[in-house]
């Protein structure tokens, strides 16, 4: 054990002590082995602990920004055990959430570029998991300006699931938002988003086609069903493409004819998503 981690055990078991004083090394620390902190109070966090030492020292690996990192580092936590991390952890620290989405905003901010992907999108990827998203709404709208289309597309999904609503969605440039934005409320009661929805139907993007459609099939809107099965034929193979899977998801066996044509299709993405989509409703079906 190195001495920073043993300095940092003792100031958080008897930090009830002289909490105080306790506090102020445990800062120190930071300041001084910023690399030998972060090791030491993952180690002492991951044991998810709940004394008051142990909230203190999560409240500064948050706002040191020490915890966003190795949340965002998939060598320090998987995917589960990070979400995992993160449910436990907002009980102790009830605004980790918010946090997080600040980290990951001033990481976009300041490396506005390649370098910044990865950890955004991981720790919105942890998001996506833990949070109903309502509550970051006003960092989230920032990051749909962000450079990368995949930060764009994960803030959208959040969006979407605060806001419950496609309004804001409607606007947006970026047919990725626009597309993930349906997903989002795929989850949700979009009786109230019908009209939208058939308004993105009528969309350029093949993929914001395909979600509306998909969402307006779930509702029970016959008609999506009869203009899904005309975009199969749609003189773009993307659209035909998109077509094919929408109909494996919906799971219902009466697009088995079409997508059996659709196997002989002259573009090859055509074919293999219709191979996929009626593998995939067969299997159900029996």
């Amino acid at each position: 054990m190195t001495e920073t981690a043993k300095s940092l055990q003792e100031w958080v078991e008897n930090f009830e002590n002289n909490p105080v004083a306790a506090g102020r090394a445990m800062g120190q620390l930071l300041a001084e082995d910023r690399r030998q902190f972060h090791v030491a109070a993952l180690e002492m966090l991951k044991t998810a602990q709940k004394t008051p030492g142990h909230a203190y020292l999560l409240t500064l690996a948050v706002e040191g920004g020490v915890l966003a990192e190795a949340l965002s580092d998939p060598s320090e936590f998987t995917l589960k055990e990070a979400v995992a991390f993160v449910q436990a952890a907002s009980d102790v620290e009830p605004l980790l959430e918010v946090k997080l989405v600040r980290w990951t905003l001033s990481r976009v901010r300041d490396q506005p570029g390649a370098a910044c992907t990865p950890a955004a999108l991981r720790i919105l990827t942890i998001l996506e998991r833990t949070s109903t998203g309502s509550r970051l709404l006003p960092m989230l709208v920032q990051l749909l300006r962000a450079p990368d289309p995949s930060v764009r597309s994960k803030a959208a999904v959040l969006i979407g699931r605060g806001t419950k609503s496609l309004t804001w969605a409607m606007a947006e440039t970026d047919p990725r938002v626009r597309a993930n934005a349906i997903e989002a409320v795929w989850s949700q009661d979009s009786r109230r988003e019908r009209g939208l929805l058939w308004e993105l139907a009528k969309d350029s993007d093949n993929r914001v086609v395909g979600n509306a459609l998909l969402a307006l099939i779930r509702l029970g809107e016959a008609a999506a069903t009869v203009a899904l099965l005309k975009m199969a034929s749609h003189p773009s193979p993307r659209f035909r493409a998109t077509a094919a899977w929408v109909m494996g998801q919906t799971q219902d066996a009466q697009f088995l004819e079409t997508l059996g044509q659709m196997q002989t299709d002259s573009d090859a993405n055509v074919r293999r998503n219709a191979s996929l989509a009626t593998a995939s409703i067969s299997a159900v079906s029996g």
